[in-house]
C-alpha cells in the first residue's frame, strides 16, 4: 500500500507541475505595481527603466526528468514487492518468448498461492460430498479430490497434445487423464461419445461388407 500511495502522490505532483508550466507565470522584477499583464501572443508590456520581465520556467534544469525517474523507481519497488514484474502487465520491450516468461516471479507467486489454496479447496470439496452423503443417504465411498488449475500463460497446444499422446501410449496416463490435462470439461461424457461413435462406425462398416 505504501508504494501505491507514494505513486499517487508523485503522479499528482507531476501533474500539477505540468499544469502550471502550461499556464506560464509572469515574473516582474523592479516593478512596484503592474496592471493588465497578459501572457499571450502579441502582448506588449510597458516596464520602467531597469525593470525585467520573464516567464517562470518550472521545467528548467531537467526538473520533469527527476520526477519521472522517481516515478519509475516507485514502479520498480511496487513490482518487486508485489512479485509482479512489468512484463506481466503486457510491457514486453525485449519480445521475450513464453518459455522465458515462465521464469518470472509472478508465476512463482501463482504456484505458491496454488499450493496454499489447493488443500483448502480439496478439503472443502470433501466436506461438501460428505454432507451430500448424509442428506441424500448415498455413499461415494473413499474420496480423492484433485484440484486442477488452468495454465497461467498461453501454451503450445500441439506440443501438449503430443506430450499426452506419448504418456498414454507409455501407459503413464489414462485417456481420461489426458483429456483433463487438455481441458476437456467432461472426460466421462467424451469417452462415452467416442465409444458410441466407434460402435456406429463399426456397424456401418459391417453393413457395407454384408451388402458386398
Amino acid at each position: 500500500m505504501e508504494p501505491a500511495r507514494e505513486l499517487n502522490r508523485a503522479l499528482s505532483q507531476l501533474s500539477t507541475i505540468l499544469e502550471l508550466s502550461g499556464n506560464p507565470i509572469a515574473v516582474l522584477e523592479g516593478v512596484e505595481e503592474a496592471r493588465d499583464i497578459a501572457v499571450e501572443p502579441g502582448a506588449v508590456w510597458e516596464l520602467p527603466e531597469r525593470a525585467r520581465a520573464y516567464l517562470l520556467d518550472l521545467l528548467q534544469g531537467g526538473g520533469v526528468k527527476l520526477h519521472t525517474d522517481y516515478i519509475e523507481l516507485i514502479y520498480k519497488a511496487l513490482h518487486d514487492l508485489s512479485e509482479a514484474p512489468r512484463v506481466s502487465f503486457g510491457d514486453n520491450p525485449q519480445s521475450l518468448s513464453g518459455v522465458a516468461l515462465e521464469m518470472h516471479p509472478l508465476l512463482q507467486r501463482v504456484h505458491r498461492k496454488r499450493l496454499i489454496r489447493a488443500s483448502v479447496y480439496r478439503r472443502r470439496a470433501e466436506m461438501m460430498l460428505r454432507i451430500l452423503e448424509q442428506r441424500r443417504g448415498v455413499s461415494f465411498g473413499p474420496l480423492w479430490v484433485r484440484v486442477q488449475w488452468g495454465p497461467v500463460l498461453p501454451q503450445d497446444r500441439s506440443r501438449l497434445v503430443q506430450q499426452e499422446r506419448t504418456l498414454v501410449e507409455a501407459g503413464l496416463h489414462s485417456r481420461r487423464r489426458a483429456m483433463e490435462e487438455l481441458g476437456v470439461a467432461d472426460p466421462e461424457g467424451e469417452m462415452s461419445q467416442i465409444q458410441q461413435e466407434a460402435t456406429e462406425v463399426t456397424g456401418v462398416a459391417m453393413g457395407r461388407n454384408g451388402r458386398e
